[in-house]
């Protein structure tokens, strides 16, 4: 009954299998040995397409420079020059930026792959900030502005549900370091405002003094907290959003400490682009339009109504809204484009969601037929000199985009129209979708990581892992002959099949510690190798044929071999749930070799065992000592 088991024949359809594999496997992971280029990536500000006029100018700037292009490729809205080192790329970039007005410029790092490589979904695989050089920024969030604006919004609804009570006040402000102050012309109105304030908003300290009939209002110590907590969160959320949203490749966005954020940016290397992904955010306010003034004298007086304030659209113009705000950016679950049915113009459609909608569904319903303004609230960095220094400054610009009448109540769906070309409405959407700052922000740190430094860690990783992989197959070579060198092919086929999966998920980031993974796998994964050679040594000890021992030494080592990889492999999957930065990347890389090379070991090795003993059962093994 062991015929078969002795004869150790390795089926033709796994055959199959581990051919198709290794062809995969070297497929895609070939794209990683062609490298990368410096490039430039030229398009419009406008989304327009790239024109012949703007590759004549491009072409004859550079040629005028003496500056060779490897090549130049364009698509509908991009031009990419790729050159042959950083030195030809950042010349290109400072002859080129002066007369680019109308586009944007970045600097970054393209693939060498070939078409036929990339019709296949061939890439290389991406690599972290330690090694392919980037944007480092800390972020410091500007607290005191988070709680002045949240006070406003107190004021607010602290002058609504006095005035709905009927308490009368004389005064009411915000002082920046102390709260909302109130002032009462009688003691009656002063202690009814404390307890219905009370009542209504219990995270308010209220402090009042008798004397100068005043009333200090302050939000308490745990509300504030909670209130720093949310803005942090929200602020490193939005940031993954913009980040993700323009396509940045594995970018790391961290909290800090309480009021910090650091963002790491891979590929990265133009400072402007970088600041213009983290604060080129967006975000929509509706507000109802004050149609009981007289627009033209409220704007030529330049002083606008109580309760209301002047907005510029979009042409300049200035238009009169009341303060209050009918729905937030916060409210905003999604902003897509889309087409007017009737005129086929560009729309963005925005989804909302959350308590906001019952407020704004309320006061659009009680409103049917008066104006409504779309508020689009931008942020930007500039640099600036300030005190002898330069620095960077975030500018915060209010437009009204849209002013329509509203028609009937409105719910969870609306629709923004006048937006221009089919290019801004996706900007447009593209900004509201990755979220509003909560809290203004700062540049307290930016560095820009050459990737000359990058590419010193890639060849140190490089030859780490070549150095233990060669001590390795050396040792184990010596140590068991044939078998030996049959687990050094196995070895030499799981570094390409990790390179492969490395490169086919688009999740997975090489790092400086994920070369560390790759290094101690190559390590652990001989292991697998040694267990199953020393049972085939046990076996022949004993006195069982070639055949037999091959096969029991396979099967008995198996159960161990899958024990110990798969405790190993929960402690990676451990480590990437909970890790950040480079533990992840040491996560990934160890999780992938496991599997890879447990099926090295144990598929591969002893297929190729088979075809070497099991035509000539009595051939001595050559399995050393």
């Amino acid at each position: 009954m062991s015929t078969t088991i002795i004869k150790n024949e390795t089926p033709k359809w796994l055959w199959l299998l581990i051919i198709v594999f290794f062809i995969l496997a070297l497929v895609y992971a070939l794209p990683n040995i062609y490298g990368e280029s410096p490039s430039l990536q030229i398009s419009s500000k406008d989304g327009s397409p790239v024109t012949f006029a703007l590759v004549s100018q491009v072409t004859d700037t550079l040629n005028a420079g003496h500056i060779k292009v490897l090549s130049a490729a364009e698509d509908t809205n991009n031009l990419t020059l790729r050159f042959k080192n950083t030195d030809d790329q950042m010349a290109a970039e400072e002859i080129l930026r002066p007369g680019l007005t109308n586009q944007m410029m970045a600097v970054n790092l393209t693939p060498n792959t070939p078409s036929w490589l990339r019709a296949l979904g061939g890439a290389p695989m991406k690599l972290g900030l330690d090694l392919q050089g980037g944007m480092y920024i800390l972020l410091d969030l500007d607290m005191q502005a988070l709680l002045q604006t949240h006070m406003q919004d107190d004021a607010t609804s602290i002058m609504n549900d006095l005035r709905e009570a009927n308490i009368h006040y004389s005064t009411i402000n915000t002082v920046p370091g102390e709260g909302v102050v109130l002032g009462f012309s009688d003691l009656i109105s002063l202690q009814n405002a404390q307890t219905l304030i009370q009542k209504n908003d219990p995270d308010l300290n209220l402090i009042p003094d008798t004397k100068t009939l005043s009333l200090v209002a302050n939000l308490s110590g745990p509300a504030l907290k909670v209130l720093q907590d949310n803005a942090v969160n929200q602020t490193l959320q939005v940031m993954r959003n913009r980040v993700n949203e323009l396509g940045v490749a594995e970018a790391s966005v961290a909290k800090d400490s309480n009021n910090r954020i650091v963002i790491e940016m891979p590929g990265v290397q133009d400072a402007t682009q970088a600041q213009s992904i983290i604060g080129g955010t967006a975000t929509l306010k509706a507000m109802l339009v004050n149609d009981t003034v007289n627009a033209a004298q409220v704007l030529a007086s330049g002083n606008a109504p109580a309760g209301s304030s002047i907005y510029d659209d979009q042409n300049g113009n200035g238009v009169v809204l009341y303060n209050p705000v009918i729905i937030t950016g916060n409210a905003i679950s999604d902003a897509s484009v889309g087409y007017d049915q009737q005129t086929g113009a560009p729309i963005v459609q925005i989804s909302l969601t959350g308590p906001e909608v019952n407020y704004f569904s309320q006061v659009t319903g009680q409103n049917v037929g008066h104006p409504m303004a779309i508020v689009l609230v931008q942020s930007a960095f500039d640099q600036e000199e300030l005190n002898g220094k330069i620095q960077t400054v975030t500018h915060v610009t209010q437009t009204v985009i849209n002013v329509a009448t509203i028609q009937s109540q409105l719910g969870s769906h609306f629709q923004i129209t006048g937006i221009g070309n089919a290019r801004a409405a996706q900007n447009l959407a593209l900004s509201i979708r990755a979220g509003a700052l909560p809290v203004p922000v700062q540049v307290a740190e930016e560095k820009q990581i050459g990737p000359s430094l990058g590419i010193q860690n890639i060849k140190m990783g490089a030859l780490s892992v070549a150095v233990a992989l060669g001590l390795i197959l050396i040792f184990i070579a010596i140590y068991y002959r044939v078998f030996g060198l049959i687990a050094g092919l196995c070895l030499i086929l799981n570094l390409i099949f990790i390179v492969a999966v490395m490169s086919l998920l688009p999740g997975a980031t090489l790092t400086l510690p994920g070369i560390a993974g790759v290094v101690l796998n190559v390590g652990m994964a001989i292991d697998a190798n040694v267990l199953i050679f020393e049972r085939i040594r046990e076996e022949l000890r004993k006195g069982s044929t070639n055949m037999l021992a091959i096969h029991t030494g396979y099967e008995r080592a198996f159960g161990t071999i899958i024990d110990a990889n798969v405790t190993t492999f929960i402690v990676a999957v451990i480590l990437f749930a909970i890790g950040t930065g480079a533990v992840k990347g040491f996560a990934v890389t160890l999780m992938i070799g496991i599997v890879t090379s447990v099926f090295c070991a144990v598929v591969v090795g002893r297929a190729c065992i088979n075809w070497i003993y099991g035509r000539h059962p009595k051939r001595k093994l050559s399995i050393g000592i």
